[in-house]
Order: structure tokens, then sequence, then C-alpha cells
């Protein structure tokens, strides 16, 4: 069974906004967005002023560890229009990215991947929005 996530309200309304867009578009992020229409699906949901500094929002920067491998990467969730896999920048219709979110620093996560099944370890977060008083990104 898996745990319950936390995600901002904020989050919640722009990610319902892009799922929407997106169904109406049929484009090949749809295979994703089921993962990702579950995950919020059984979000808890709080005010941005009251989450957690070490919960993975939106636009968040964070370090995560490849538990198979123990290779340690630095990526930002963030959404499809500003993805680059090169510069770190994880879409969240990515399966890493809908993975990721709504989960704090020390959980283990295990999704699928197009090669298997991967676990990786939210190491830290190095940067969350709204920790640091940003609610318009």
């Amino acid at each position: 069974m898996k745990r319950n996530i936390i995600i901002t309200d904020l989050d919640y309304v722009r990610l319902g906004n892009l799922i929407g867009s997106i169904k109406k578009t049929k484009n090949e992020e749809l295979s994703n967005l089921t993962i990702l229409c579950e995950e919020i699906a059984r979000a808890e949901r709080v005010n941005p002023k009251e989450i957690e500094p070490d919960f993975v929002t939106m636009n968040s920067l964070i370090e995560v560890v490849d538990l198979d491998n123990g290779k340690v990467m630095t990526i930002k969730l963030v959404y499809p229009k500003d993805a680059d896999f090169r510069k770190g920048n994880i879409s969240i219709l990515s399966l890493l990215g809908s993975a990721l979110l709504g989960y704090r620093v020390g959980s283990i996560i295990k999704f699928d991947a197009p090669l298997g099944e991967k676990k990786i370890k939210i190491k830290s977060i190095i940067y969350q929005p709204e920790a640091n008083g940003v609610f318009d990104i």
C-alpha cells in the first residue's frame, strides 16, 4: 500500500489544469497522465504557506540517490514546458517526476521505469519555493 503524499492547494489546481489541457491535446504525454492522476487523487492537500520545507513540491530542487547503483542526482521537478533532462529539469509527467511529488526527505520511492522497477531515496531538498515564500512559479 502506498503512503499518502502531501501537495499544496496551488500545485493541485495547477496540475489539474495541466491534466485537463493534456487530455484535450491527446499527445504522447497521455501515457503517464494516469499515474499522475492517481498520485493527485490520493494526496492530502495543504495551504502552500503551511507545507513543511522537507516535502517535494513543484519547482523544488532536490537531491536523490538511486538505490540500485548509489548514483546521486540533483533534479528539479518542473512542468512539461520547462523540462530539459540534460539540465536536470524533470517533468512532472515523467515516471520519475510523478513518483517524487509530495514525498519528503528520507522517503524511499519505488516506481516503474522503462528498464524495470527503480528505487530512489530523497536525500535532500536544496530549494523548495514555498519555504522561500515563492508562490507564483
